[in-house]
């Protein structure tokens, strides 16, 4: 979910308005069928292009502590980017060759180094058990959420099949996202978490609530059956559908936070009109393992 989504928007010139909205389309039509391809290839094109998101996310986590360093003139807290981004881009990769067992075994493995690269790399004045801290949090937030991914595209046994179910919680995210933006624009102004984004609404996120289920509900009923033997039932649909929802705010809301901590309005600006990879992650990395719990692991 978009860290804008349920934000009611800044006035400004309508030109400048209209730029940015075909900014953000052109992105997207460029941006939507590849990862459709890469979700179809499946198999190792699938765990990389999971790689590479993860790397560049965690490259644009590092980004924002150094850019609060660098305001503030402390470096202390910054995260160690060669192995954060190493360790982030790594574990959807595991995931593939050796299941997502093994990269619940990797946590410590992660641990363990970020403290060993603090002890080697930073005096106790700079902060090394800041930044190992934070080097852990962000390549297991990135890498180990998106590679909850991995089983959830292999879990069907074909590749359409695959694909569909992959893409259940991608679309019921983004049409939530959708819903909330419009839901926080139109209904209500009221505030959702002032001291963390003030500008998203309780109205978009009960917009979003709504619209979860629903979207669960008729790709379930209309495009699951397409893949043949990939069933989800109604009932799981809108469950699914809620908790997906749920799970999108508080990820677009972490975020939010982790950008209000660095000071900063956009994970990077790799994606023009849209902000960074993050920006377009953060609910999504929350949404996979409650994808995983609801397909794969009942």
């Amino acid at each position: 979910m978009s860290d804008r989504a349920g934000e009611v928007p800044v006035s400004g010139p309508a030109g400048a308005g209209r730029s940015e909205l075909a900014t953000r389309l052109v992105v997207a039509a460029l941006g939507v069928p590849l990862c459709v391809v890469v979700v179809w290839a499946g198999g190792l094109v699938f765990a990389s292009g999971l790689a590479i998101l993860a790397a560049v996310g965690m490259w644009e986590f590092v980004g924002m502590f150094a850019s609060r360093a660098g305001r503030t003139g402390e470096a202390a807290g910054v995260p160690f980017m060669a192995l954060g981004v190493a360790s982030a881009a790594g574990l959807p990769l595991v995931a593939h060759v050796a299941g997502l067992e093994a990269v619940w075994a990797a946590t410590p493995v992660v641990l363990l180094a970020a403290g060993g690269w603090a002890l080697a790399a930073r005096p106790p004045e700079a902060g090394p058990v800041t930044a190992a801290s934070l080097t852990a949090f962000g390549a297991l937030y990135l890498g180990g959420l998106l590679a909850f991914g991995v089983p959830l595209r292999e879990a069907a046994g074909s590749r359409v099949g695959g694909t569909l179910l992959f893409l259940l919680p991608v679309v019921v995210t983004w049409l939530s996202d959708t819903a909330a933006y419009v839901g926080g624009r139109r209904l209500g102004r009221r505030p959702l978490a002032p001291r963390v984004s003030p500008n998203k609404t309780v109205a978009g996120a009960v917009s979003a609530v709504i619209a979860g289920p629903v979207v669960a509900l008729a790709y379930a009923g209309i495009l699951l059956p397409l893949a043949g033997g990939v069933s989800v039932g109604p009932g799981r649909a809108v469950l699914f559908g809620l908790a997906a929802a749920v799970a999108g705010i508080v990820g677009d809301l972490v975020e939010s936070l982790v950008k209000r901590e660095c000071g900063v309005k956009d994970a990077s600006h790799i994606l023009p009109g849209h902000g960074g990879i993050l920006d377009r992650l953060d609910s999504m990395l929350w949404v996979f393992p409650v994808a995983y719990l609801f397909f794969v692991a009942t």
